[in-house]
């Protein structure tokens, strides 16, 4: 349609000049826009299944005619009843909006910011000078002291902490990198809780790692209030974002939660 209104909306807005301007021009103007739905939608054009559109067809008929020629006889009353009607559909709508903005008061007043794309980058030659986003990353180099142990990066110690076996933590603890910490922990034995588990400690790795250093907390705080998606191809997908909802994006989530908890410590830093 190009935008351009459809006869539903058309009738509508001739039943609000008729609520407005309850004259005789404009009830022939409503019964025209009436007509102009096509006849087999005019039943469901005011979405009421249980009196369809028998409010607007008592409206269109002339006085002292019978609705629909064998229907009740229009009189003075019938016409105000029926014009009470969509009165009444007004206030009820207007209520509505009135409860919504209560219930929903602590919605921001403005658009938010664009959603925020953390893709997985593969660097041969190291972690660019000024690595802006790419902080966000799981594998980023950066020393987190957590649970009482120093790890290298975020997957070091995801996957220490899931292994079930001592040396096996210690091996994936001193890999190089995030990734060769991936791959040992992948192929040692799980803690047998590590189900119920793995998303705390992934929530307290990552407030410890932007915890810990002020300007990568500054990076994730300028996403602002946006959602962040956290796609790649080497973690999960109960950890990445991937099309089709077929990700559950747990890291952007929990970068989400600890960028507001960030924020609430700047505002309120006694917690008060």
């Amino acid at each position: 349609m190009s935008g351009r209104p459809t006869a539903a909306q058309r009738c509508h807005d001739a039943i609000r000049h008729y609520q407005q301007d309850p004259t005789e021009p404009r009830r022939l103007a409503l019964r025209d826009a009436h007509l102009a739905v096509p006849p087999h939608l005019r039943i469901y054009v005011l979405g009421d299944m249980d009196r369809q559109d028998r409010p607007l067809r008592i409206l269109v008929t002339d006085l002292g005619e019978a609705v629909d020629g064998d229907g009740p006889v229009v009189t003075a009353e019938l016409r105000h009843e029926a014009l009470d009607y969509f009165h009444r559909g007004d206030r009820a709508v207007q209520d509505a909006e009135e409860r919504r903005a209560v219930r929903y008061a602590d919605d921001p007043a403005v658009a938010g910011h664009p959603a925020v794309v953390s893709n997985e980058v593969v660097h041969p030659r190291g972690w660019p000078e000024e690595p802006g986003l790419f902080v966000l990353r799981n594998d980023f180099p950066v020393r987190i002291d957590f649970a009482g142990e120093t790890y290298a990066s975020v997957l070091h110690g995801y996957w220490a902490l899931s292994a079930a076996d001592a040396a096996d933590r210690t091996r994936i603890r001193e890999a190089a990198s995030g990734r060769d910490a991936h791959d040992l922990g992948g192929r040692a034995a799980r803690r047998a809780d590590w189900a119920q588990a793995r998303l705390a400690v992934m929530a307290g790795l990552l407030r410890a790692k932007f915890g810990q250093h002020p300007e990568l907390a500054e990076v994730l705080l300028s996403t602002g209030d946006a959602r962040i998606s956290y796609t790649g191809f080497s973690e999960s997908l109960h950890w990445t974002d991937a099309p089709d909802s077929r990700g559950r994006n747990w890291v952007g989530r929990l970068l989400e939660l600890t960028r507001s908890e960030l924020a609430f410590q700047i505002s309120s830093p006694t917690g008060e």
